[in-house]
């Protein structure tokens, strides 16, 4: 399994049990839509957005 496939993984899970606590425990319900909203976000920022990032930063620390 590739880093950036275990990142998005991770931060999806992360995320989401985040989101799932904070609910319940803000609000005393768990709002479903927040948590897979936030699980799917996590998944697209960290696979995605965030290596793209890093290599934009990488490259300008190389030039």
């Amino acid at each position: 399994m590739s880093e950036r496939l275990k990142n998005g993984l991770l931060s999806a899970v992360v995320f989401a049990v985040v989101s799932m606590s904070f609910s319940y425990f803000a609000e005393g319900e768990i709002r479903w839509n927040n948590f897979i909203g936030l699980a799917i976000g996590g998944f697209v920022s960290w696979y995605f957005i965030i290596p793209r990032i890093n290599k934009r930063r990488a490259d300008k620390k190389k030039g």
